[in-house]
């Protein structure tokens, strides 16, 4: 029976420590052992589960719309552009992060027109996350330089934050070219395989 992936994988972790127990306590195996073995059997637990895709993912995957991706390529150019817009605010440190995030954005833009299997990857990022972000660096923007004591320390702490989100962007962007590399190795693989059958 297929399982959501949270179900599924709490359904692994149940049966492997019911396998570490009896490993354990039935078999008198050492602990360490026993506890190898139930890793073992979690892995092995998730490949024989199959996972079950949910309703959203079926639906971007087979039913991505023209509409969708202009709405999403649209998005990702103003949030890049008005990132952009901050970076002449910024102290040098925050404006390189942001210049990144930038180009990253417009990275993802490119990665989804250009294959639309990568909206599913960033729908959530694109639809939910960006505007937030993007909010939060132009407040950032404009409170820069305006701030004094106590407040110039929290304004520094948020610099620190900002220049996190930098690395989560790079990650987003990867996990389409990733998405892109794994398709274009299934074709490669196909390919092969008609090729050695042709042969022989």
């Amino acid at each position: 029976m297929a399982l959501y992936d949270g179900p599924r994988q709490i359904t692994a972790g149940i049966l492997a420590a019911i396998l570490f127990l009896g490993l354990f306590f039935g078999l008198n195996l050492v602990w360490w052992l026993a506890l190898v073995l139930a890793a073992v059997g979690y892995g092995a637990l998730l490949l024989v589960i199959p996972h079950r895709r949910r309703a959203d993912e079926i639906i971007l995957t087979a039913k991505t719309s023209k509409a969708d991706l202009q709405s999403a390529g649209e998005a990702l150019s103003d949030s890049a552009k008005r990132l952009t817009d901050t970076i002449t605010k910024l102290p040098k440190a925050d404006a390189t992060a942001v210049e990144e995030m930038a180009q990253r954005i417009l990275s993802i833009r490119e990665n989804i027109l250009r294959d639309p299997e990568d909206y599913r990857l960033t729908r959530r990022f694109i639809t939910t996350y960006l505007p937030n972000m993007v909010q939060t660096v132009e407040t950032y923007a404009g409170l820069t330089g305006r701030t004094k004591g106590a407040q110039s320390d929290r304004l520094d702490a948020l610099g620190a934050q900002i220049r996190a989100f930098a690395p989560v962007v790079d990650q987003i962007d990867r996990a389409c070219i990733e998405n892109d590399l794994a398709a274009l190795e299934s074709e490669v693989d196909a390919l092969g395989t008609q090729l050695s059958r042709r042969m022989t």
